[in-house]
């Protein structure tokens, strides 16, 4: 890049078992996927990202759960494990398909 690093405009993309993007404007961080826990934001391989908050005590109702119980489902049990029911690694996935 021919560019000095104070005039570019980047996004940043980080895949693996957590998953994050962030804008970068002049060489400063402007924006991120990520908001006070990185339950918000992206599918990631073990937490949901973004979900309605309603569902939270939906769950904890419908199951009989305490809150520590969904979070640890929504932080452990979730994303590509959850979605796919083998793994949190997209390789295993991939193989198991």
């Amino acid at each position: 890049m021919d560019q000095h690093l104070s005039e570019l405009q980047i996004v940043t993309c980080h895949l693996g078992n957590g998953v994050s993007v962030a804008a970068v404007k002049n060489g400063k961080s402007v924006d991120t996927s990520m908001r006070l826990t990185p339950l918000e934001g992206l599918v990631m391989g073990t937490r949901c990202g973004d979900i309605d908050p309603a569902i939270i005590p939906f769950i904890m109702d419908k199951e009989d759960m305490s809150a520590s119980e969904v979070d640890d489902i929504l932080n452990k049990e979730s994303g590509l494990l959850g979605v796919s029911g083998v793994s949190s690694d997209s390789r295993v996935v991939r193989s198991a398909a």
